[in-house]
């Protein structure tokens, strides 16, 4: 089969070698005639992305890879829609796409609706394993949210706390996950599948982020020695704009934001968890 994917860098990249290995044509870059096209592009740039190749994409399954908000505080999903962009689907899980290439066994979930089936047996492998999911928005919201979250969980660390406060952490994180997902129509159960609570568990680069910053680092400084914005900082920018607009009471987004956005020391912020 030929498959375009849109957004060849770390994970575009890793994942093309991979599909390749599964006897797939590969286009970079570009739609051409693929049958299938994978979206890697950062968060805030899918839109215009896929708006611009628009005419290209039509009668093409589009799967998203890419995890996050709109700037505006939107869904990927729901801004694709509005504007007739519907045959989507979003493949998340808790796979660095370096594992996926040396052939670690990993897992994803494919969320979507009719033809979902069809993709998995394009990309399953004996060393991928695919679920399958109807809840588009669970999984777009806890892809998008463990980013958020898994700094805070990063920052602890770099703060000097232990793995006593890093799990306590973690629940807390999963939990405010879940009812942030909810409140927008997801299936609770979503939030403890390879979306999100095994996404979580990652030593991703915004994990990195959080570590790095627990030690005092000033973002800037972080984010050139990476040479990456993590997608965590969009995220919750974009998750505080849904939840003020919502009035969702999400306490560990708001202590995020203050953190990251306003100067509260991560000590303070983390002796202020309940």
């Amino acid at each position: 089969m030929k498959i375009s994917i849109l957004g060849y860098g770390n994970f575009g990249s890793g994942f093309g070698e991979y599909l390749s290995r599964l006897n797939h044509e590969i286009i970079k870059e570009e739609v051409g005639d693929a049958e299938l096209v994978f979206v890697s592009v950062p968060s805030f740039a899918v839109v215009p992305v896929l708006l611009g190749v628009k005419e290209k994409i039509i009668g093409k399954k589009i799967v998203i890879c890419s995890k996050g908000f709109t700037d505006d505080g939107k869904l990927i999903g729901d801004v694709l829609k509005e504007n007739a962009i519907d045959d989507i689907f979003f493949l998340y899980g808790p796979t660095l796409i370096e594992g996926i290439v040396k052939g670690e066994i990993s897992g994803m979930v494919l969320a979507g609706r009719e033809g979902k089936e069809e993709i998995k047996k394009q990309i399953e492998s004996e060393k991928l394993h695919i679920e399958l999911s109807d809840d588009v928005i669970g999984v777009q919201v806890g892809a998008s949210l463990k980013n958020v979250m898994t700094m805070f969980v990063g920052m602890s660390e770099g703060a000097g706390y232990g793995q006593n406060t890093q799990a306590f952490i973690f629940a807390r994180c999963l939990q405010e996950i879940q009812k942030f997902g909810v409140v927008l129509g997801s299936n609770p159960e979503t939030f403890f599948g390879l979306s999100c609570a095994g996404d979580l568990t990652l030593n991703s680069r915004n994990r990195h982020f959080g570590v790095e910053f627990g030690k005092g680092r000033k973002i800037e400084e972080i984010v050139k020695d990476m040479n990456y914005t993590p997608e965590g900082l969009t995220a919750l920018k974009s998750a505080k704009i849904i939840v003020d607009s919502k009035g969702v009471n999400t306490p560990i987004i708001d202590l995020l934001y203050s953190v990251l956005f306003g100067g509260v020391p991560v000590d303070e912020a983390i002796k202020s968890l309940k």
